[in-house]
């Protein structure tokens, strides 16, 4: 699976073959990370990985990602995946991460390090950090507080975000407002950790200006 990918990253010029033939190399030392890890570790552009390997159709589901880590079992994934199924027929709409978690299948950790392998993404600990406004402002502090991210830094190569939950809605909103040569990267962080910054820094009329 890992050369189709590579080889459709190849064909969109997302990378060139001899970035794959060096990713297969290293890929032989770590097995159990996957190509768009580790292509996102030599420093290639994040994003147009993620983006190329999402449309791809090679892309793995979340739910085989759990398996692969041995976080759940096939079984488990079956069961919660019907269990899904019955949710949505019903018209109720959950995802396989939150039903995982309230049956305690996996834990918020867990679900990071399957997110970091489905979406080539680096795990950072927030733990402690103290949220700078003057960072906030490099996306925007009002949508950075909407859809709970965190700026770790900005220069004027890049920007490193931190997040929980990523989507391409995201990406590709924060790609478009990024100055003409200026990338952005993503990271992901404990959602109980985000919500702690962002608790400390701003309360919750900051944006609004009213209390009623």
């Amino acid at each position: 699976m890992s050369d189709k990918i590579g080889e459709i990253l190849v064909s969109k010029n997302i990378i060139s073959a001899l970035d794959l033939s060096e990713a297969m190399e290293r890929k032989k030392s770590k097995p159990s990370k996957y190509l768009g890890q580790i292509l996102c570790e030599m420093g290639l552009p994040q994003s147009k990985i993620i983006k190329g390997i999402y449309f791809s159709n090679k892309r793995k589901q979340l739910g085989q990602v759990y398996v692969d880590l041995n976080i759940i079992t096939p079984g488990q994934l079956s069961d919660h995946l019907s269990e899904q199924k019955l949710l949505q027929n019903r018209g109720i709409r959950k995802s396989l991460g939150a039903l995982l978690a309230r049956n305690r299948a996996i834990s918020e950790m867990n679900h990071l390090e399957a997110l970091s392998a489905h979406f080539s993404m680096p795990i950072v600990s927030l733990k402690g950090y103290r949220i700078s406004p003057l960072l906030q402002k490099a996306i925007g502090e009002k949508f950075a507080l909407m859809k709970r991210m965190v700026v770790l830094s900005d220069s004027p190569l890049k920007v490193t975000v931190a997040l929980a939950e990523p989507n391409l809605f995201i990406f590709d909103n924060l790609e478009k407002a990024m100055p003409r040569g200026k990338q952005i990267v993503f990271c992901l962080a404990r959602a109980s950790e985000i919500e702690d910054c962002l608790d400390a820094s701003y309360d919750p009329f900051h944006f609004t200006g009213s209390k009623s």
